[in-house]
């Protein structure tokens, strides 16, 4: 049973940080949202990017942020806020 307890403290104390959740940088969000056609997008991604946890590839985003890129796609405001608030539901 000592054995195990510390076997558990020594893992723990190995492991470091890797329960901690990064966040994409302010230039990460900004080079993300430079593709977007309309400000209203631009602003919904940067603000739903830094929400987001560090991920690998482009298909682990999350919900919200899937969306403010769908949106970006579109040529006006209004256009945009319909296709987020679509997407999202």
């Amino acid at each position: 049973m000592c054995k195990l307890i510390f076997i558990l403290l020594v893992g723990l104390s190995l492991s470091g940080n890797v329960y901690a959740k990064d966040y994409w940088s302010n230039e990460k969000c900004e080079e993300l949202a430079k593709k977007a056609q309309n400000q209203w997008a631009k602003n919904e991604i940067i603000a739903d990017c830094k929400a987001q946890g560090k991920v690998w590839f482009s298909f682990q985003y999350d919900l919200f942020l899937k969306c403010a890129i769908k949106s970006g796609k579109a040529n006006s405001e209004i256009d945009a806020r319909r296709i987020y608030i679509n997407c999202i539901q």
